[in-house]
């Protein structure tokens, strides 16, 4: 097995070409890359080729259940949420911050993995931050919306981790908002966050939360230009 096999020499390549030609019968090659378009294509011709996909944060969470269960440990609401998104699809990743999670907060067969631990392990922003952020939004009240910025500073959370969160939060409503007449099920009842979702669905118009989501997304990319990141 060759990990990041697109690093490798033409050089290095050129040698490895008749292994792969012909083979011993109880050998077989494996070539992991996250850059497949640098492997030469006389490689590649004599390779079968899997593109495999970044795992679902829903599947993530299940596997890191089980493991948690396995374990005799306990999590609370959203811990093991927050830990299946930030691995961005990969479940080592997410296994490492797991880990890391339980090390850090001490957790043992009696006390669960909280949120609160995972959120400060990841520099992750409490979802009522954002909450707030869009109500203020949906009653025009800037002095509000100064009050959540200067919390948020004060509690010493990054305005990048904030408009991650918010963007995930509008997506959210966005998908709410579009799915509203459809049949109960696009609309889990049993997710804990789906009552404050559908209270800013119908509080903000779904032209203002496609703006705020635009705005957001393009706000992340312009953070490095600003003097100040809460500015």
């Amino acid at each position: 097995m060759i990990d990041e096999v697109h690093m490798l020499t033409g050089h290095a390549f050129n040698a490895m070409l008749k292994t792969l030609e012909e083979p011993p019968e109880y050998l077989k090659f494996v070539l992991a890359t996250t850059d497949p378009q640098k492997v030469p294509v006389t490689v590649l011709s004599r390779c079968l080729q899997f593109n495999l996909k970044p795992i679902a944060p829903q599947v993530i969470e299940q596997h890191l259940q089980t493991v948690m269960q396995a374990e005799g440990l306990a999590s609370q609401d959203f811990a093991l949420g927050f830990i299946s998104r930030a691995a961005r699809g990969s479940m080592r990743d997410a296994l490492s911050l797991l880990d890391q999670a339980i090390a850090f907060g001490g957790v043992n067969s009696q006390v669960a993995l909280s949120e609160q631990t995972v959120r400060q392990m990841l520099g992750a922003v409490d979802k009522t931050y954002v909450l707030k952020i869009l109500a203020a939004i949906a009653d025009v009240n800037g002095a509000a919306l100064i009050k959540v910025c200067d919390g948020l500073r004060l509690e010493g959370f990054s305005a990048s981790a904030t408009i991650d969160e918010l963007t995930r939060v509008l997506q959210r409503i966005a998908v709410l908002q579009a799915t509203q007449n459809l049949s109960p099920h696009v609309s889990d009842a049993s997710d804990p966050e789906i009552a404050d979702f559908k209270i800013l669905a119908q509080a903000l118009p779904a032209d203002v939360v496609q703006l705020i989501y635009s705005i957001a997304l393009h706000g992340r990319q312009e953070l490095g230009l600003a003097p100040d990141e809460y500015a």
